[in-house]
């Protein structure tokens, strides 16, 4: 018999609840398998119902989180491109500039995340170590 996991509750950054967000707007428009837009939409309702109960009102946010949504969407198509070079086994210049492109942005992500936390004074704050 298979167990059913209902939820997994734990403390996260308030920058990290916000762009996982982003990530599931994202995909809300980019998927269009409707069994995972499903699944998309059921996660997108709890995280927000989160979003409305801990996050308050702030236009610094509300800049940060528009600012997420650019940068990931920019990792979106970088990573399809990188896929599609993959499946072609093109390594040129292109595939070299993309997963540059990727860890600047993910880079700029982590700084966004970071001011997001540090505005609403966040418990948790994710550490990144790269040199």
């Amino acid at each position: 018999m298979k167990n059913k996991l209902n939820k997994i509750l734990t403390e996260v950054s308030a920058g990290e609840l916000i762009d996982k967000i982003t990530i599931l707007e994202i995909k809300k428009i980019k998927i269009s398998d409707k069994t995972k837009l499903s699944d998309v939409e059921k996660e997108l309702k709890s995280l927000n119902k989160t979003y409305q109960e801990y996050i308050p009102v702030n236009t610094n946010i509300e800049e940060n989180k528009k600012k997420l949504v650019e940068v990931n969407l920019k990792l979106w198509d970088l990573e399809n491109s990188k896929r599609a070079a993959e499946k072609k086994g093109e390594f040129g210049e292109q595939f070299i500039a993309d997963a540059r492109n990727v860890y600047k942005l993910n880079d700029e992500r982590a700084r966004i995340k970071l001011n997001i936390n540090n505005v609403l004074g966040s418990n948790i704050k994710e550490v990144k170590s790269h040199e």
